[in-house]
C-alpha cells in the first residue's frame, strides 16, 4: 500500500479482503460478503464511485434494520426463460448477482433468460453484472430504480429515480463493449464526485428546490436531476420502472421507492438479462462481427480536439488494468470513513 499527499493507494486484493471482513464482521454471510466485496472493488477498479463509499452505508443499515445481513432470498415465480426472486429486504449486490446468475442459467437452456428482483437495496455499479455474463460468453442487460431524482418532463414533482442501467458485450480482439449509463444528465454518483473534489457541475444538468438552473452539488441533490436527451431520457426512465419495479411485484415503485437508509428498507427492484448469441450464429463468428463493428468505430475520423475514438466500456478498462497494477487510489478522507467503521467491528486496516 502507497500513501501519497492526501491519497492512499491500495491493491485490488487487500481491498477486496479489507471489504470482505469488515462486511463478515457486520453479520453478512461468507457468499453475499464475497460477492459484495468484489462488486465493490469492481467500481473502484473502473473509477466508478459506487464502492468504498457505500460501505458505511451497508453497515449502518444493517445496525439500524434497513437492510438484512442475512437474508432469505428466495425465488416465487420460475418459468423456463423468466424468474421472479424477492431478495428478503438484502443488500442489492449480491441479490442482483444472484439474478443475474439465475438468467444466464436460463439463457444457457432457452437462448434468452432474464430475472426480476424485488424488496432489495442499492445494486450500485450496473457494469458489475452484464460484466458476469460476458465472463460467461453471454450478452447482459441490468437495470435498477431508484429513489426519485427526476420529474415527469413538463413536470416538477419527483418521481422516478434516474434508473441506471448497462449492457455488455463480448467481443474477440478487444475489449468488450460495456454501457454503462443512467437517464439522467448526470449521474448521483457523479454529483458526489463533484462534491469530493469540491468542484461545481456543469450547467444543464440540475434544477434546485424552487426549479431554477444550478451548478451547486447540494442544491442539485436537494432539487431534481434533468433527464438526458429531454423527453426521451424521462421516456426511457419510465419503461425501465416497469421493468424493474412495476413487474417485480414489489410494495414500492416509483416515487414511492427510497433510498439506503439506515433504519428503512429501500424497496429498490433490478432487472437482469443474459442472451446467448450462439443461437443466431457460432460464439467465434459473433464476436468476430462485435470486432467488425469496433473496427469501424474506431476508423471514424476524430473531429478537431479529439485524440481517438473510444467504444463504451474501452477507457474504463483501461483505467481497471491500470489499478489492478499500480493499485486503487483512495482519498484520505475515505480511508477515515473506512477506518472508522471497521474499528468499530474490530476490523484492522491494511498495515
Amino acid at each position: 500500500m502507497v500513501i501519497a499527499e492526501g491519497t492512499v493507494t491500495i491493491g485490488a486484493r487487500t481491498l477486496r479482503r479489507f471489504i470482505h471482513d469488515t462486511l463478515r464482521a457486520a453479520g453478512v454471510p461468507e457468499d453475499d460478503a464475497t460477492t459484495t466485496a468484489d462488486g465493490m472493488t469492481w467500481a473502484e477498479l473502473h473509477g466508478v464511485d459506487l464502492g468504498t463509499r457505500r460501505v458505511p452505508t451497508f453497515v449502518n443499515a444493517i445496525k439500524g434494520g434497513g437492510t438484512k445481513a442475512a437474508p432469505q432470498r428466495k425465488v416465487i415465480s420460475d418459468r423456463p426463460s423468466f424468474a421472479v426472486l424477492d431478495a428478503d429486504e438484502s443488500w442489492g449486490v449480491p441479490a442482483a448477482a444472484h439474478a443475474m446468475r439465475i438468467a444466464i442459467g436460463k439463457a444457457r437452456e432457452a437462448g434468452v433468460g432474464a430475472c426480476v428482483v424485488r424488496n432489495t437495496g442499492n445494486s450500485l455499479a450496473m457494469g458489475y453484472y452484464p460484466s458476469m455474463a460476458i465472463g460467461e460468453r453471454l450478452i447482459g442487460l441490468a437495470i435498477t430504480n431508484a429513489l426519485p431524482l427526476q420529474a415527469p418532463w413538463g413536470g416538477t414533482r419527483k418521481t422516478l429515480g434516474n434508473q441506471a442501467h448497462a449492457i455488455g458485450v463480448p467481443a474477440g480482439r478487444h475489449t468488450p463493449l460495456l454501457f454503462d449509463s443512467a437517464t439522467t444528465a448526470i449521474t448521483w454518483a457523479s454529483i458526489h464526485e463533484y462534491v469530493a473534489r469540491g468542484e461545481r457541475l456543469p450547467e444543464g444538468l440540475a434544477v434546485d428546490t424552487e426549479g431554477k438552473p444550478t451548478t451547486d452539488p447540494a442544491a442539485a441533490i436537494a432539487g431534481r436531476l434533468l433527464p438526458m436527451g429531454g423527453h426521451r431520457g424521462f421516456g426511457i426512465a419510465l419503461m425501465w420502472e416497469v421493468l424493474t419495479g412495476v413487474l417485480s411485484g414489489g410494495e414500492m415503485f416509483g416515487p414511492t421507492v427510497r433510498g439506503s437508509l439506515s433504519d428503512q428498507t429501500s424497496g429498490q427492484s433490478t432487472f437482469l438479462m443474459a442472451i446467448d448469441p450462439t443461437v443466431a450464429m457460432p460464439f467465434e463468428t459473433f464476436v468476430a462481427r462485435v470486432d467488425d463493428l469496433i473496427d469501424q468505430v474506431h476508423a471514424s475520423p476524430p473531429a478537431p480536439g479529439v485524440e481517438r475514438i473510444y467504444v463504451p466500456g474501452e477507457q474504463s478498462a483501461e483505467r481497471a488494468k491500470q489499478r489492478e497494477r499500480d493499485g486503487i487510489p483512495l482519498s484520505a478522507a475515505r480511508v477515515s470513513e473506512l477506518r472508522a467503521v471497521s474499528d468499530g467491528l474490530g476490523v484492522a486496516w491494511p498495515a
